[in-house]
């Protein structure tokens, strides 16, 4: 088992040549790869996996297959960390009691499980990845992926930047994400290539959350999956809901950091948003949220 702690961002294809030519600014390069990964995701009719917070995947790589499963975990701003286990299979079909038996809920009939998962959607991507080795010995990897996530003839394009800590201290993870974001015209990537994928197959439209909450996690989930509302409908319900989450957000970090300039930021977005104008592609906007990710994770 291990945990990942990754930041995720889109990136366009026409950036590429600027991330290639700043990553050897940012570190030792130890090796780089590209690879095209091929991967299926399954679940049941009535959705057990997605039910119970799991992703379960298959991966061709190099001409050989692994399945995964990816548990709950934490996931705010750019920030994603999430347990998951990885074992080789013989095929594109997962084997179930191939993973450890303590990941599953009291009662878990893995035959019946078995019998009824089903290929829902893939991701198909080119892979093209980065090592480095950072000044204070932090090993991050960074990947760049093209490609589509494909169901039932529907594509939605994959193009995203995603930073992960092989080995280290978690700070240069996110000082390497803040000088990424001054350099390149980065957003913030919410949702993972599992929940598009779902989105995808079930046609579904996001809903706008009721409430904004009271604490600085609740306000961030709210602000994001707005955000998600935006990106799929470009309605002005979700830059208003945007505009009331960023200054609920603004005020929960006025009594955290009272002197800092993270409140003013917040209320600028917000009216912008008020205005209706998109916020999102914001260096200011994906500034703040990588700022909120990273006093997250150290508060956990």
């Amino acid at each position: 088992m291990s945990t990942e702690l990754e930041l995720k961002y889109l990136l366009a294809q026409s950036e590429l040549h600027h991330l290639i030519a700043l990553i050897p600014t940012l570190g030792k390069i130890e090796n780089s790869d590209e690879n095209t990964l091929l991967n299926a995701y399954f679940d049941t009719h009535d959705n057990w996996f997605r039910s119970h917070d799991f992703g379960l995947r298959s991966r061709l790589k190099r001409g050989k297959f692994e399945q995964t499963i990816k548990l709950a975990g934490q996931q705010h701003g750019a920030m994603q960390m999430r347990p998951e286990y990885n074992e080789p299979c013989d095929s594109v079909i997962p084997k179930l009691s191939a993973f450890p038996s303590h990941i599953w809920p009291e009662n878990t009939n893995l035959d019946a499980l078995q019998e009824k998962m089903s290929e829902l959607f893939r991701t198909d991507f080119l892979r093209k990845s980065w090592l480095l080795l950072c000044n204070d010995g932090t090993k991050v990897e960074l990947v760049f992926d093209k490609g589509e996530i494909i169901s039932a003839g529907a594509i939605w394009p994959i193009s995203e930047l995603e930073l992960e800590l092989i080995e280290g201290d978690a700070q240069t993870l996110f000082e390497l994400s803040k000088t990424l974001l001054a350099h390149l015209p980065l957003r913030t990537g919410f949702l993972s290539k599992a929940a598009r994928g779902y989105l995808l197959k079930n046609k579904k439209l996001l809903t706008l959350p009721t409430d904004t909450g009271d604490s600085l996690l609740e306000q961030i989930r709210a602000l994001q999956q707005a955000e998600a509302c935006f990106e799929q409908q470009q309605n002005a319900a979700a830059l208003q809901f945007s505009a009331k989450a960023l200054k609920a957000l603004g005020k929960s970090l006025l009594l955290i950091l009272p002197l800092s300039h993270l409140e003013k930021t917040a209320t600028a977005l917000a009216d912008k948003a008020l205005d209706n104008k998109a916020i999102f592609s914001d260096k200011d906007y994906n500034q703040l949220l990588l700022w909120v990710s990273e006093h997250l994770y150290k508060s956990a």
